[in-house]
């Protein structure tokens, strides 16, 4: 197993995200590409990259979101030494293809939504629906206050509250479970629950054109709705957060080699 800067392992209970992926995981693909998208993966927008080795650009194609985040896991799960007995039975991997999901950044909408050249951007017309309509951002309310991972270390310390009360009722295989369903329950809420509100994110965006004050916002955002971050719809002349992103695509069009 290499260095890694996030996630902790102990016996076969691994909550690194390991790429390339461990040397000993039983899965064949690493967390990225065990979630690459069929049919999103060729929308990208340009990432400039300001590196003490210089600049760079990179297509950038989605971003692997694990459900059940690692530092709930590592903070509240396999750190605890009151449940190292059920950890050391249980093999799980955080990598693994149930607990992973594709999901689009603030940047694949804009750039699906608005023509976007060096020289800046401006709306496109009549745009049908993107092929990841009604997945949330993953960089809109991830980590807010009492958002998305919050969500998620709570129901990770409940988890493991239950397993030490259970003591030696409960095995290795029970935490697995526990945790595959864990995923299932995230992937539901983002999938069918806060990616569809206001009819959806293509449906939303609409809205907003219409009604910039309105809750257009809402299927956008990974938190819940009395949590989530509201934004003005991005206007022609454009709010801060969608001009942000316009600028840093037309700066990473610039650098990049003709």
């Amino acid at each position: 197993m290499g260095d890694h800067d996030r996630g902790e392992r102990k016996h076969n209970f691994c909550a690194i995200p390991a790429k390339p992926k461990c040397g000993d995981c039983p899965g064949s693909k690493d967390y990225i590409e065990v979630c690459k998208p069929d049919n999103w993966f060729g929308h990208t927008f340009k990432r400039l990259v300001k590196a003490r080795s210089g600049a760079f650009t990179f297509d950038k194609q989605y971003e692997a979101h694990h459900l059940v985040c690692v530092a709930p896991v590592t903070g509240e799960v396999v750190s605890k030494k009151e449940i190292e007995g059920v950890i050391a039975q249980t093999k799980w991997c955080i990598n693994n293809d149930k607990n992973m999901i594709a999901m689009p950044l603030w940047g694949h909408s804009v750039m699906w939504y608005c023509e976007i050249t060096a020289a800046g951007g401006d709306f496109k017309e009549d745009q049908v629906a993107p092929p990841f309509k009604n997945i949330p951002q993953h960089d809109w309310d991830h980590n807010c206050k009492e958002g998305y991972t919050w969500e998620v270390t709570e129901a990770c310390k409940k988890l493991a509250k239950k397993v030490e009360e259970a003591g030696h009722d409960i095995k290795g295989d029970d935490l697995k479970a526990a945790l595959d369903q864990l995923a299932g329950k995230f992937r539901n809420i983002l999938l069918n629950v806060r990616g569809t509100r206001v009819g959806g994110t293509h449906a939303a965006w609409a809205k907003g054109a219409d009604d910039p004050e309105s809750d257009w916002c809402q299927p956008f955002s990974m938190a819940s709705t009395v949590k989530l971050t509201r934004k003005g719809f991005p206007m022609r002349n454009f709010d801060t957060k969608t001009a942000q992103w316009i600028q840093r695509i037309a700066n990473a069009i610039k650098a990049t080699p003709a």
